[in-house]
């Protein structure tokens, strides 16, 4: 068994890193880089999973996590400037800790297929790692835009063994091809950069060298190293993406509009913080479980590396599901995420109902199907419902003039008018719709579909 090796050089704060993974005995090289903060390696024992990992003050932290067969990834998978240790099974799933300790993993989902190669890097730019894989049969990566189940890809074709780094300096990381023997790198297919043989890494033409400030050689001989900037995070490395509010204008209002909308939400256009944007903010918030304010926090753009994970109905490729413990819908179809909206449903309260009895305000949970519609704006005893879709009775998906991040309806499913003018035209009768969340438990999440060869 060979070693492998994961190579990260960090050079600026957008953490930009020449990854090279040495699978099965095969040597890659890298191109030294200026670090402006220190790169140091952890050590993975291939036979049970322990981790030999630097904690910033000269001792190694101990841990177990992961299986014999499993390949050693690190990364800065929530954005704090902190690589901390993965897993890549041979079956495609990948398990990745935000601290570097053993425990369950914080992110797992499948991605890639038996025979592909795990690699990491910031494909977008954003200072945050996701994974790819490197598919030999096909000599191209493909690299997961963000980090969950659900995620979309995009390919990379490559001449010779995959080398990760921003080779055009655009900000973000492209694979390139490195020819063994030739000392070229080749990106885009084409353009060739000379890899000099010195720095911390370099390939003498045999085996990968570690400079001596890393070289544990008793350790090299039966440990697999990963390198990486582990423990205390440098200064180069703080977050300083800020926080958004409404009246906000200006490049980050785009820059988190354009992320919402990559993991389904729906925040409009524009440069401005205006109201659209803020119910957006709101349906991310409480997707995530944390303060329905509308406020778009400085520490929530690392979440937005994430993607929204929704259950799994193989029976059911296009419906509606609506989580009443979060008070948010989703649309899927063909069993891809369409949007997620805010919803406001009913608050519990009693009232008095179209026969003068009192009725306690509940929204019905199990599932259901979609048979009748109105157009415009409908009247009921209870008050207007804009383009209602009916689920049970005369209970509707509708568009409403108030909807609070608080359930507030008498049964209903209350959307915003701008919600349902895009909603309402997806549906149909006869589409499945499921409902919980508030008396029954919402469904575990499913894989869904995967990247298939």
């Amino acid at each position: 068994m060979g070693i492998a090796l994961v190579v990260h050089t960090v050079v600026r704060k957008t953490m930009r890193r020449l990854i090279l993974p040495l699978i099965m005995g095969i040597a890659l090289t890298a191109i030294p880089a200026p670090s402006l903060a220190a790169t140091s390696v952890a050590f993975v024992d291939p036979n049970d999973g322990r981790w030999y990992v630097p904690d910033g003050s000269g001792s190694l932290a101990s841990f177990t996590y992961g299986a014999p067969g499993d390949t050693p990834i690190s990364g800065d998978w929530d954005c704090n400037g902190i690589d901390t240790p993965g897993r890549f099974r041979p079956d495609g799933y990948f398990y990745l800790r935000n601290a570097s300790s053993g425990g369950e993993p914080d992110v797992a989902f499948h991605f890639g297929v038996a025979g592909d190669q795990p690699l990491v890097g910031d494909w977008n730019g954003d200072g945050c790692d996701t994974v790819a894989v490197y598919r030999p049969s096909e000599a191209t990566v493909y690299a997961a835009d963000r980090l969950g189940v659900h995620p979309t890809w995009r390919s990379y074709p490559v001449a010779g063994i995959p080398v990760v780094g921003d080779f055009d300096n655009d900000g973000s990381d492209e694979p390139a091809g490195y020819r063994d023997g030739s000392g070229l790198i080749l990106v885009n297919d084409a353009t060739p950069n000379y890899a000099p043989a010195d720095g911390d890494w370099f390939y003498d033409g045999s085996s990968v060298q570690v400079s001596s400030d890393y070289a544990f050689e008793n350790a090299l001989r039966r440990l697999v190293p990963v390198a990486g900037q582990f423990g205390i995070p440098c200064l180069d490395c703080v977050d300083n993406r800020p926080a958004l509010t409404t009246g906000d204008r200006g490049a980050w209002v785009v820059e988190l509009r354009t992320a919402l909308t990559a993991v389904g939400f729906r925040p409009g256009s524009g440069e401005e913080y205006d109201s659209r944007l803020r119910g957006a903010v709101v349906a991310f918030e409480k997707y995530h479980g944390i303060e329905r304010d509308g406020v778009f926090g400085a520490d929530q753009w690392a979440l937005l590396d994430q993607t929204v994970a929704i259950p799994y109905r193989a029976e059911t490729p296009t419906r509606v599901e609506v989580d009443l413990g979060r008070q948010i819908l989703f649309l899927i179809v063909d069993h891809e995420l369409a949007g997620v909206i805010p919803v406001s449903s009913a608050n519990g309260e009693t009232y008095t109902s179209w026969n003068g009895n009192t009725a306690t305000a509940r929204t019905p949970e199990g599932e259901f199907a979609f048979y009748r519609s109105e157009s415009g704006w409908y009247r009921s005893y209870l008050g207007g419902l804009y383009e209602p879709y009916f689920f049970r009775g005369g209970y509707a998906i509708h568009g409403s003039n108030s909807v609070p991040v608080y359930p507030a309806s008498h049964g209903c499913i209350r959307t915003q008018i701008v919600d349902q003018d895009w909603l309402k035209p997806q549906l149909e009768h006869g589409m499945p719709i499921y409902v919980y969340g508030q008396r029954t438990e919402a469904p575990p999440v499913g894989d869904g579909p995967t990247l298939e060869s």
